[in-house]
């Protein structure tokens, strides 16, 4: 039977982890029993034995691999490509599924409106909340994120991207993944707000629940630093790219040259390095952004509202 939803795990060099997380997602792919599910790993050229796991351990998981190593977001609209099914779930290799996670995001899709939907993701202890509706709004020249309550359910900026279902056709009309957030951050960002402006859907399923494991090596001062530095450079790409509205873009353009000033005197560089690290990427940005201009239906001002209704965080 050919599967109605496919479940696309990006793995490198993860054979640990594919031990420890894929039989949660099996346990959830036979709790959901109205549904056809594939599981698929789409390997970006590992040099440990995960292929060779996947063969021994799991030989009902359709194994893929890259043609060469692509990086998260290209490994992704790779294999997505590869799926026939019409919905997608793109998964970290470090995400554990409670039994009933798949089954609440798939209702969803019930309505033909519906872009994409994710949970609530705890940490690996299971008590520790980590995220799931997040908001968003625009001040002088920074996009800003929040975290709303977990239980509320009013329409979220993002579906998170450790494990999200998405329509895999609206998925592929919008590019799938930016690559020009290479290596991380902010892809799934503008994946949903790009989507949002087209009138889909984007919803938070609270009844959903993940388990993100957060890797030991994050904690080295060095990567600290250079994922702060990304996760910087990538808010300007968003910006460049997707605010559309002319008196945002003005704030920004008035603002961003204060800050600078400002973090030059105070002998803080890490604007500076990621303004410049953006620069670098600033035509790709500003190619997306041309056929943003020219594709949305919602200005930004109208989604961030919408987006923002009910938060007590903003008032």
């Amino acid at each position: 039977m050919k599967p109605e939803i496919t479940l696309i795990i990006t793995n490198w060099n993860g054979s640990k982890l594919l031990r420890e997380c894929l039989p949660t997602v099996l346990e959830a792919v036979r709790f959901d029993r109205h549904h056809c599910y594939e599981v698929m790993v789409i390997d970006d050229c590992s040099n440990d034995n995960s292929l060779k796991v996947l063969t021994d351990e799991f030989p009902q998981v359709r194994a893929e691999q890259t043609p060469q190593n692509l990086g998260f977001q290209e490994a992704n609209n790779y294999a997505v490509n590869l799926a026939e099914s019409k919905i997608v779930m793109p998964m970290n290799n470090d995400i554990k599924l409670d039994p009933k996670a798949l089954h609440y995001l798939a209702l969803h899709f019930d309505n033909k409106d519906t872009f994409a939907v994710s949970g609530k993701i705890f940490a690996f202890d299971q008590t520790t909340f980590l995220y799931g509706n997040r908001g968003g709004y625009f001040h002088k020249g920074h996009f800003h994120l929040y975290e709303k309550p977990p239980e509320d359910e009013s329409q979220t900026l993002f579906a998170c991207g450790g494990a999200f279902m998405v329509n895999r056709q609206k998925y592929l009309d919008l590019g799938g993944f930016d690559s020009m957030y290479h290596p991380l951050y902010y892809e799934e960002i503008d994946l949903s707000y790009r989507a949002l402006k087209r009138g889909w859907k984007v919803h938070y399923e609270p009844q959903s629940i993940a388990y993100h494991k957060v890797q030991a090596t994050i904690t080295r001062q060095e990567k600290l630093r250079r994922i702060s530095l990304i996760s910087a450079r990538n808010n300007y790409l968003f910006i460049w790219k997707n605010i559309l509205d002319r008196s945002m873009t003005l704030t920004f353009l008035f603002y961003i040259p204060l800050f600078l000033l400002r973090d030059l005197f105070r002998l803080k560089s890490r604007f500076w390095v990621a303004f410049y690290m953006a620069l670098k990427r600033l035509p790709r940005a500003l190619r997306g952004r041309s056929i943003e201009q020219s594709a949305v239906l919602y200005s930004d001002r109208e989604i961030l509202s919408r987006i923002n209704a009910n938060s007590a965080h903003l008032r």
